[in-house]
């Protein structure tokens, strides 16, 4: 079974539905959104009505554009975008629950996001944060706009040392300062995550956030992924996109982030649905293109037939070995194949013997 049919046999199993659109939207779509957008450069058509059209960059406006009432949807789709300065076909699967999302409704999706992970590699960690804590730090204690960019952009990068000089310049006070530089620092298991926070702020709105993370972390106890799941702080994502939950998922082999999620409840509602929404994003080009990097073969037995050799024996011993589960590429000997990636290299009598034939 492919990664992909795995994926979609664990959303269906949540009861999400696969949702299916076509490769390109009108560019109204985008152009009254972009701020909800990775990237502002799109590739565009005129389409035969003279409508301007573009290729999709983002699949979560489609589904929101679409939705009239409550949905839970996944999807295994192609996005296109500009990266490494060139237009890329990039695959995407994910998954989007639309409408009324309450706490349960919450966590199952992060909890969806975790067990999507596991299904690529047990060897996983899902960090979680609130896109609005950290700056409803500052704002309390009335740090200047300004200055709330730079500090989100060095909480990002984990850099304690920008935050104490800010502290030697008088814009933050040394208390703030020790506060903001522990929270560069956690990285916990999110209940205890949530305990250690609740020592340091007492601000009513960041503490309602704690309140918030810690029902999810009871909830998420029930799905048993609570083990991979940390808070951590850094995880400072897009104020336009996100308003609470936002979470990243990473694998211990891959030096990138894979996944990526969280409540966006701001953009059905700028485009005049009474809805809420949360949801995330595994990136498949990343994921695949790791994997296959890793592999140290690209199948199981070579074999190297012979013109002499029957072709249905050939097609019997594929078969067999098949059938035994193993991946079997069949070539003539008279052709130049490489051989060095294919854990064996067999003749046809010598893989009927492995056949079992």
């Amino acid at each position: 079974m492919s990664l992909e049919e795995k994926l979609n046999r664990l959303f269906e199993g949540y009861g999400y539905q696969k949702f299916k659109m076509s490769k390109f939207e009108e560019y109204d779509l985008y152009a009254l959104n972009k701020d909800f957008l990775t990237s502002s450069q799109l590739i565009t058509f005129t389409d035969l009505d003279g409508k301007l059209m573009a290729l999709k960059p983002d699949i979560t406006l489609s589904i929101v554009k679409s939705t009239a009432s409550m949905r839970k949807v996944y999807y295994n789709e192609m996005v296109y975008r500009a990266k490494d300065h060139h237009y890329r076909e990039i695959p995407q699967a994910g998954v989007e629950c639309i409408g009324q999302v309450d706490a349960y409704l919450e966590a199952e999706v992060i909890a969806v996001a975790a067990k999507a992970l596991e299904t690529i590699d047990k060897n996983y960690i899902l960090r979680i944060s609130d896109a609005g804590f950290l700056q409803a730090i500052l704002s309390a204690h009335q740090i200047d706009a300004q200055y709330q960019a730079f500090i989100l952009d060095a909480m990002d990068h984990k850099n304690a040392d920008y935050l104490r000089s800010l502290r030697e310049e008088g814009i933050l006070t040394p208390e703030l300062c020790d506060t903001l530089v522990h929270l560069v620092d956690l990285y916990l298991p999110l209940s205890k995550g949530v305990r250690e926070v609740r020592k340091l702020v007492q601000i009513p709105e960041c503490v309602q956030m704690m309140d918030h993370l810690q029902e999810l972390a009871s909830i998420l106890k029930g799905f048993a992924v609570q083990d991979r799941i940390f808070l951590d702080f850094s995880l400072v994502n897009s104020m336009d996109y996100y308003n609470g939950i936002v979470f990243q998922g990473a694998l211990s082999d891959i030096p990138f982030t894979v996944l990526s999620g969280g409540r966006y409840d701001r953009l059905p509602q700028k485009m005049g649905k009474p809805f809420e929404a949360v949801g995330f994003a595994v990136y498949m080009d990343i994921v695949e293109n790791q994997r296959h990097s890793r592999r140290s073969f690209d199948g199981d037995i070579l074999i190297r037939y012979r013109a002499k050799d029957r072709p249905a024996r050939i097609a019997e011993t594929v078969q067999a070995l098949r059938n035994q589960g193993k991946t079997v590429l069949a070539v003539s000997d008279q052709k130049d194949w490489d051989t060095s990636r294919w854990r064996q290299v067999l003749s046809l009598k010598e893989a009927g013997k492995e056949a079992g034939l």
